[in-house]
């Protein structure tokens, strides 16, 4: 069992350490073990309770409430709060644990919740995308593994993968879209998004995801000859290059361009083509839109 410090439970909970102390000392809400220098080791039901607790508070909840309250009466309220609004703390907390814990059935449980309520893309674009922000920083501050993220990460794309293998579309375009990232790019989960969205309209979808040269991106133009390209700037890169690759694309294809992700990279270069700096343009413009 993973055991935190009270300065991680901090920063996954957005509680202030001074404040769980004093919760511990009045209320006992948390008894963690402590070593022989009397430094605090909370457990993974620990961090559980006190992400609970911080969720019920957010939402006007009183601690001295729900102290006394067990992990499980927490889990409870917390359920019954969240099947009566559209905040998604509680199930962006159930992720991240579930990241932190390699927990592959509490991903599946709230994952199962959501679905019943939404479909894939929504839960993208309000739940996921904000975990993984979340894990991202947890990362970046070096409290947690880079495998704790890959794990969540590669659940996250089993589900694009599984929908994109049942999408089916009534129209049918004739129109193939070529997908694929930037040399420089490792973050492949627009493509998924957009391999999904553009499957559903109708459209035979080409992905070849990231890691390949420019030169291999130009051959598959040149072999398949798509009717559009799709590909993401996300990662910070210089703008020289940024637009050295949009004017070769350019230069090298005759067919539609199309980019997405960080909206201010985007803004720094003229991508020849049409911008998405959001999923919903993404979604009104294929869902509207034929290409001519």
């Amino acid at each position: 069992m993973q055991t935190y410090s009270i300065a991680d439970l901090e920063k996954l909970s957005g509680i202030k350490s001074h404040t769980i102390r004093i919760w511990e000392k009045r209320y006992n809400i948390v008894s963690p073990e402590r070593s022989d220098t009397n430094i605090r080791a909370y457990n993974d039901d620990q961090l559980k309770k006190i992400l609970n607790v911080s969720f019920l508070i957010n939402n006007g909840l009183k601690i001295s409430k729900i102290a006394s309250l067990s992990l499980e009466e927490l889990s409870e309220k917390v359920i019954h709060l969240t099947s009566n609004c559209e905040g998604f703390e509680a199930q962006i907390n159930d992720f991240v644990i579930c990241s932190l814990q390699f927990d592959e059935d509490l991903f599946e449980r709230t994952y199962n919740n959501l679905i019943k309520k939404y479909n894939l893309a929504f839960i993208y674009e309000n739940v996921f995308i904000a975990t993984l922000r979340r894990i991202g920083a947890l990362w970046s501050s070096g409290e947690l593994f880079p495998s704790q993220e890959h794990f969540l990460s590669n659940l996250i794309k089993q589900k694009f993968y599984h929908a994109i293998e049942i999408a089916n579309s009534t129209v049918k375009r004739d129109k193939t879209a070529y997908l694929f990232l930037p040399p420089w790019e490792d973050h492949d989960f627009a493509l998924l998004y957009a391999n999904m969205v553009l499957k559903e309209s109708g459209f035979e979808v080409i992905n070849v995801g990231k890691t390949i040269s420019f030169d291999s991106i130009l051959q598959c133009i040149e072999k398949i000859k798509p009717d559009m390209l799709f590909t993401t700037f996300i990662v910070g890169q210089k703008v020289t290059i940024l637009q050295k690759f949009c004017d070769d694309l350019k230069a090298n294809s005759n067919c539609k361009l199309f980019y997405a992700g960080n909206a201010d990279l985007l803004r720094l270069v003229n991508t020849n083509g049409k911008v998405f700096y959001s999923l919903q343009e993404f979604d009104k413009f294929f869902n509207k839109n034929i290409l001519n």
